[in-house]
């Protein structure tokens, strides 16, 4: 792995979604898929073995909640589930969750809160930030641009490249 790359920790008790989800991350310039994993212990275990950046979780997992999972661990998480309880949602963010998507959810938005999580590190990599550095940070992990990728009426607008390495990367992991 590249230093510069960041390690993903893919978590789903689904293991079709789990490939889904780490071919979406390992698409992405600067990304590597570190471990992908069907259950809490599983986590642990790869956890204990390697050092990841990002984890991506979902909360049901079969053996306990994905947001305690991410109460536990050390590096950063988005939560990538279809539930859809505020009280979930609520916990998730207070456990430390980083982001919050609903399946199902385009792959492009996906890729798009990958690359504001990129960017979000690049922001807070120094050892002192200023209130500027925070500020666009924090919106580097919403980036409008997943947002605006669909219209009104729910078409897709035009492709962009993200996209396109996206697509093609879940089409050869298809074959």
């Amino acid at each position: 792995m590249d230093r510069g790359e960041l390690s993903v920790l893919v978590v789903d008790d689904d293991f079709r979604v789990a490939n889904l989800h780490a071919g979406i991350v390992s698409a992405l310039p600067g990304f590597v898929v570190g471990a992908t994993v069907n259950s809490i212990a599983a986590a642990r275990a790869a956890l204990a073995e390697g050092s990841f950046e990002l984890a991506l979780v979902d909360v049901y997992l079969p053996d306990g909640s994905g947001v305690d999972l991410v109460r536990e661990i050390a590096c950063d998480a988005m939560m990538l589930t279809a539930a859809t309880e505020s009280e979930t949602v609520r916990a998730a963010l207070s456990a430390g969750a980083l982001g919050y998507l609903v399946k199902p959810f385009d792959h492009a938005v996906l890729a798009a809160r990958l690359a504001g999580y990129a960017r979000y590190r690049r922001l807070l990599a120094g050892p002192e930030v200023t209130a500027a550095d925070v500020d666009a940070a924090l919106a580097a992990l919403r980036p409008a641009a997943a947002a605006a990728s669909v219209s009104a009426t729910g078409v897709a607008a035009a492709a962009s490249p993200t996209k396109d390495l996206v697509l093609q990367a879940v089409r050869s992991a298809d074959s």
